[in-house]
């Protein structure tokens, strides 16, 4: 006898793959919104703190504008001190520049030998005149010159045969350029 099966077997088993699929594609579903979920949740505490962190550095900001802008003030007073600093010094320096170069003028005149008539200083420009009884004593006299820290340049703008009391002597004129000498640093060994 020969048995023919009605039952539709295959039928059944793909339907029951099918209900298994599909729970398997729910669960799966509903693990996948679970972890969705849960990265949300997280991402937005992080923010919430980032949140928090963002408006305690912006108080902080607020609170440390002012005490910045304090130490800008101090810096830009402190830049003018020095500035105003310096220039009291140079002042200090330039101020006793004349009496310093009068003093070497004077110092180096070689006595009996020559004489000046007249000495004018305009800025750091200085010009003598002067008679003396040869051209060596002009020349050792601009050569004792140029030694002086405080006069550099020194030149014979011209220089003449003159007849003065009943003698030929030598009438001269010399530009300079005076300054005052640099400060030389002194270095530890």
């Amino acid at each position: 006898m020969v048995r023919i099966n009605l039952l539709p077997v295959r039928e059944i088993k793909r339907r029951a793959q099918a209900k298994q699929q599909i729970t398997f594609f729910a669960f799966g579903f509903i693990l996948l919104l679970i972890l969705l979920g849960a990265f949300g949740f997280q991402q937005s505490s992080k923010a919430g703190q980032l949140q928090q962190e963002f408006s305690k550095i912006k108080r902080d900001k607020q609170r440390f504008t002012k005490t910045l802008n304090q130490i800008k003030k101090l810096e830009s007073d402190k830049a003018l001190l020095e500035n105003r600093i310096a220039i009291i010094h140079k002042l200090k320096a330039q101020s006793s520049l004349t009496v310093h170069v009068l003093d070497e003028v004077a110092r180096v005149v070689p006595n009996r030998r020559m004489w000046l008539q007249s000495l004018w200083q305009s800025g750091n420009k200085l010009q003598l005149t002067g008679m003396a009884l040869d051209n060596r004593t002009i020349a050792k006299y601009m050569e004792d010159l140029k030694q002086s820290p405080y006069i550099k340049n020194v030149n014979l703008a011209n220089s003449s045969l003159k007849a003065f009391a009943g003698r030929n002597l030598k009438s001269f004129s010399l530009s300079c350029t005076i300054g005052v000498p640099e400060k030389k640093e002194e270095t530890e060994q």
